[in-house]
């Protein structure tokens, strides 16, 4: 019959599987959480980013601001309301001033903010005609099909922006309307993070 291990003694046998912790894995578990809380402290506008990371040096430091830069790029978002897009400038002007080489990080977050920009005037007229184009194909349809007999479900609004299927397909042609700029903004973002 075969030795019986105890919990512990199998354990054992397990963690001498695994490779020791290297010092560098050691700094990005200590420095990328420091990064991130330093961040959520800029976005509440307790400090400032640049003089904080100024107090680390070598890897710490390229944590430190890896943490910063991985809290605000995924705050860089379409400008659906003023609280997103004053997120999205804060970040962004985070995001710059942590970098080493500021012209190539101006250079992209002035190309984020045309994205932007383009998203709030020309893409909100543009969703304002496909959003009337589509009631009005589908308040043709709703009549069309009442014409031919078709009856209202009870409890049913004659407000054809209430409709589910209207919301449906409202909700679809605006992802598929928002997926370039999206498209545009995560290229951008992603050239953004690869600067120093």
């Amino acid at each position: 019959m075969g030795e019986i291990k105890s919990a512990f003694e199998i354990a054992m046998e397990k963690l001498k599987d695994i490779e020791e912790v290297t010092e560098d894995e050691k700094a990005r578990w200590k420095y990328l959480p420091a990064g991130e809380k330093l961040a959520t402290a800029y976005l509440k506008g307790n400090i400032n980013l640049k003089d904080e990371l100024q107090q680390y040096q070598g890897k710490p430091r390229e944590y430190v601001g890896k943490g910063i830069e991985n809290h605000l790029l995924p705050l860089i978002t379409l400008p659906e309301n003023e609280t997103a897009a004053n997120t999205a400038s804060k970040a962004m002007e985070g995001i710059k001033g942590i970098k080493e080489d500021q012209a190539n990080a101006e250079t992209i977050i002035s190309q984020i903010k045309q994205i932007m920009a383009h998203y709030t005037d020309q893409g909100e007229k543009q969703r304002r005609s496909a959003y009337d184009q589509l009631k009005q194909q589908y308040s043709q349809y709703l009549q069309k099909a009442m014409q031919q007999g078709m009856e209202m479900p009870p409890g049913l609004s004659n407000d054809i922006e209430k409709h589910p299927r209207f919301q449906e397909e409202w909700r679809k042609r605006k992802n598929e309307f928002e997926a370039r700029y999206i498209e545009s903004l995560a290229q951008m973002k992603q050239a953004l993070s690869q600067i120093k």
